[in-house]
């Protein structure tokens, strides 16, 4: 009994030494080296479609910093990778607020969201709105969170709130910025504009640069400003359209930096103008000059009154050029 069991202890240590000898080397050779590195069909398996990738249908975000609203975002679809932090979105609205209200809204397409720095991309028919009116269409837009500012680097056209004569002014140009912060709005390159004027007249503009504010009615045109109303040309560094009343017209434009006005049979120069688009007239001052035929002008104040035809000189100081018989 005893050599009997001697040998069942025998056979069962010598399967033991089998198992540790030749079945556990083989099982751990197939086992996956943590601390190698990954070859492309092992990366391919680990980022494989369906494995980060999220799909979620009408998407809602908001984004706060020191206890008041940034932005906040709706989209009707939205598809993004866990790991990258990056999501593609579908018809977005985006509204960015500015001492909790509203200051911008703006729609288009498709866009992006970086989650991780809140910075956005919004592309196709791009429509951003201030709060008071104004409109600007471009191709896309980036918003940096950072600074918060809006920006495209594409063509954009402009249209002004509508006043009491119907369609407000609308201003072309390249590249767009609006800070949120400051609620400005800025063109800053190859800008042109027109706006209508009652009896069929219009006012025509090419400068460098346009701002518009979202807190009031105002266009400050900047940089080798040309304006053509009616027969008369005016030149200057700068020009500011400025609202009268409730009723959102542009009736008043003032020149500054010195300034220069010509017509047919005249023109005139001076530190400054104010252009009153309602009663069609025109007041030079600072060192206003005008200069007809071979006669010279100056004064006080210089008015041209109904569109120039019919001029009045305060302080009036004439030189006559003397012609010989």
């Amino acid at each position: 009994m005893q050599k009997f069991r001697n040998i069942i202890f025998i056979a069962l240590l010598g399967l033991l030494f089998a198992e540790v000898l030749i079945v556990f080397p083989a099982h751990v050779g197939r086992q996956k080296d943590a601390s190698a590195p990954a070859t492309p069909s092992d990366e391919a398996e680990m980022t494989a479609p369906g494995a980060t990738e999220q799909k979620m249908r009408g998407v809602h975000l908001v984004e706060s910093q020191k206890g008041s609203r940034d932005w906040e975002l709706f989209a009707q679809a939205a598809e993004g990778n866990q790991g990258k932090g990056t999501w593609n979105l579908q018809n977005m609205r985006v509204l960015f607020y500015n001492r909790d209200k509203v200051e911008f809204t703006v729609t288009g397409q498709d866009g992006s969201i970086d989650m991780k720095t809140k910075d956005m991309r919004v592309r196709g028919d791009v429509v951003t709105t201030s709060a008071n009116g104004y409109t600007f269409r471009t191709q896309e837009v980036e918003y940096s969170s950072q600074n918060r500012k809006i920006i495209s680097p594409s063509a954009v056209l402009m249209t002004g709130p509508k006043d009491r004569d119907g369609e407000g002014m609308k201003v072309r140009g390249r590249r767009m910025i609006v800070d949120v912060e400051s609620s400005r709005m800025t063109i800053p390159e190859s800008v042109t504009a027109e706006k209508a004027i009652s009896r069929g007249r219009f006012v025509k503009l090419a400068s460098q640069a346009v701002e518009f504010s979202g807190r009031n009615k105002t266009a400050r045109f900047s940089g080798n400003v040309v304006m053509e109303y009616d027969r008369m040309k005016v030149e200057g560094p700068e020009a500011s359209f400025l609202s009268a009343g409730s009723d959102n017209f542009l009736s008043n434009v003032q020149f500054s930096g010195g300034i220069k006005v010509s017509d047919l049979d005249k023109f005139a120069t001076s530190e400054n103008l104010n252009l009153d688009l309602l009663a069609n007239r025109f007041v030079f001052t600072g060192k206003p000059k005008v200069y007809q035929n071979n006669d010279e002008l100056s004064g006080e104040q210089i008015i041209f009154l109904d569109g120039g035809k019919k001029v009045k000189v305060e302080g009036v100081r004439a030189r006559v050029e003397k012609t010989e018989k």
